[in-house]
C-alpha cells in the first residue's frame, strides 16, 4: 500500500507541475495577444457571479482582486473596451459606480476556461469535485505562503 501511494503521490506532482506549466504558457499567450489577463478574469468572474440585486463595485473589485482602486480603474477600463462590462452610476450613491456583465456576457461563463471548467465538472461526482476543490484549495494556500 506504501508503493501505490508514493506512486500516486508523484504522478500527482507530476500533473500539478504539467498545470503550472500549461498555466504559464497560457498567460505567455495571452499577454502577446493581449487578451484578458488573470486579473481580468478574476474580476469577470466576481461581475459575472454578482446577485443582479448586488452588483459589483469599483471597491468591492479592488478587495477581491488585492489590488488599488487605481488598478481596477485600468482593469475595469480593459473589460469595457472589449464590451464585457458595463459600469453606470449607483443608483443609491451618485459617486459611487457598480459593474454589471455586458448583455452579451450575461448568461455565459466570464471566458473560455470557464467554459472549459464547467464541461470537466459534469466528468465527476459532487464528492469528487469537493475532494479536487479542497486540494485546489490548499495548494492555492501554500503557493500563497511563498510569495
Amino acid at each position: 500500500m506504501g508503493q501505490r501511494l508514493e506512486i500516486a503521490t508523484l504522478e500527482l506532482a507530476r500533473e500539478v507541475d504539467a498545470l503550472r506549466r500549461a498555466d504559464a504558457r497560457l498567460g505567455r499567450r495571452l499577454a502577446a495577444g493581449r487578451q484578458p489577463n488573470e486579473t481580468d478574469r478574476a474580476a469577470m468572474r466576481l461581475i459575472a457571479e454578482a446577485p443582479a440585486d448586488r452588483p459589483v463595485t469599483p471597491r468591492d473589485l479592488a478587495g477581491h482582486l488585492g489590488v488599488s482602486t487605481a488598478a481596477v480603474t485600468s482593469v475595469l477600463r480593459r473589460l469595457a473596451e472589449r464590451g464585457q462590462v458595463v459600469v453606470s452610476t449607483h443608483p443609491q450613491d451618485a459617486r459611487s459606480k457598480i459593474v454589471r456583465p455586458s448583455l452579451r456576457d450575461l448568461h455565459s461563463p466570464a471566458d473560455e476556461i470557464s467554459r472549459r471548467v464547467d464541461g470537466i465538472e459534469s466528468e465527476f461526482t459532487p464528492d469528487q469535485l469537493a475532494v479536487i476543490s479542497r486540494f485546489l484549495r490548499r495548494l492555492t494556500e501554500e503557493i500563497s505562503d511563498l510569495t
